[in-house]
């Protein structure tokens, strides 16, 4: 056994999902079996959902196991499947060198891709001159009217407005809004599916020293209506800024109700709506009378 931790629910893999000591005996394995180089120096990286650290020029993935409570298997073939995506439209991407699973103590999925020298774009956005920008926001779109297409006989989630019915994390809003953000559903989830990166953040860019941007993290990649794309977007790569906002926008309706849309669709819109209040509106989500504030700036912040 390599692996000697144990991991009977999320708050276990929150204890040791960091920790690259404990993965490191079981991701040399895995780098032997794959037949990639051995493994001499380790890095942390920026930490998401699962275990993930550079070795040497590499990133190793590590999925938490299905005994953390999260469907590891589906994300990681969402992931997998979404990074050839990416290799076959020509997008920048770190490459995949390996892909599957290794039954230790308990089944851990893994990805093996090149290691990205760059800086997270929302760092870099920030000292970023006008013409830099520019370029930036002219790749962003170029970048995503290639990935935005549809891509019905893919086997990624879908439906997102369905999915969030479900979800606790709206929970958060008041009863009025949450209700009124359901009565909004139905139509959204009329709107046409394509294919969505789904958290374009500042994190999940990269500038390279070259300047030329790369695309990481593919896991949370769905079948959803393009607005989908925008709170990320918007609200953490640009960090609300509304000039990044509408140096990026072309879109034929108004920025601020296509991202309105996009809140309402979107798995953690609840976290970026609550952020708003928190942030701009100096209210708790809780206690919104309705979405009609968030609207509204949306509106007077975005145009």
């Amino acid at each position: 056994m390599l692996f000697h931790r144990e991991i009977r629910s999320w708050a276990d893999w929150g204890k040791v999902y960091r920790d690259i000591p404990a993965f490191l005996p079981l991701a040399r394995e895995i780098f032997a079996r794959e037949g990639l180089p051995p493994i001499r120096e380790t890095a942390p990286l920026t930490p998401g959902t699962n275990a993930v650290f550079r070795a040497d020029g590499l990133v190793a993935k590590i999925f938490a196991p299905a005994e953390s409570g999260l469907d590891s298997a589906a994300d990681f073939e969402t992931e997998r499947a979404a990074i050839r995506r990416a290799e076959r439209l020509g997008i920048a991407a770190p490459k995949l060198r390996a892909a599957g699973y290794f039954e230790d103590r308990y089944r851990f999925y893994y990805l093996i891709m090149d290691w990205i020298s760059g800086m997270e774009a929302g760092r870099w956005l920030k000292t970023a001159d006008r013409a830099q920008k520019e370029r930036f926001c002219g790749w962003l779109r170029e970048m995503l009217a290639l990935w935005n297409t549809p891509f019905p006989e893919s086997g990624f989630r879908r439906d997102v407005a369905a999915t969030s019915l479900r979800s606790p994390r709206w929970r958060v809003l008041s009863p009025a809004a949450e209700e009124e953000r359901r009565a909004l559903l139905p139509q959204l989830s009329r709107l046409p599916e394509v294919c969505v990166h789904g958290d374009l953040t500042a994190e999940n860019l990269l500038v390279c020293p070259d300047g030329r941007p790369v695309v990481i993290d593919f896991a949370d990649t769905v079948l959803a209506p393009a607005c989908y794309e925008l709170p990320p977007i918007c609200l953490s790569l640009f960090d609300c800024d509304p000039g990044l906002a509408r140096e990026f926008w072309r879109g034929t309706e108004p920025l601020a109700d296509a991202l309105f849309a996009g809140l309402l669709l979107h798995d953690f819109g609840a976290d970026f709506i609550r952020e708003i209040c928190g942030r701009f509106l100096g209210l708790d989500a809780a206690s919104l009378p309705g979405l009609a504030p968030v609207r509204e700036f949306l509106e007077r912040r975005f145009g």
